[in-house]
């Protein structure tokens, strides 16, 4: 399983319509083939701040995610309201070797 935490800091003013835009994002991610998770979160202490927590059941299930199209739309529509992305790939602590 492959699961990634990405933050993303948005102009203030980009705000409101970054936010309607995740949550069409999260709502077709969660339906793709291969999504275990696929959550969306605003920062109660600095709501320029979003956070997308996501797990996918294979590197291919994944690499469907990024070719799909309404991922494309959120690049196409939301890349320059991004003032900053961080995004990390996670390991399970207690998963079996």
């Amino acid at each position: 399983m492959i699961t990634k935490w990405i933050e993303f800091q948005v102009a203030e003013e980009s705000i409101e319509f970054f936010a309607k835009v995740m949550a069409g994002l999260e709502s077709e991610s969660k339906v793709e083939q291969g999504c275990v998770l696929y959550a969306v979160y605003q920062s109660k202490d600095d709501s320029s701040l979003f956070t997308v927590l996501e797990s996918w059941a294979s590197a291919e299930d994944l690499e469907a995610h990024r070719q799909a199209p309404h991922l494309k739309a959120f690049k196409s529509s939301c890349g320059d309201m991004i003032l900053n992305k961080r995004a990390l790939e996670l390991d399970s602590i207690t998963k079996e070797k």
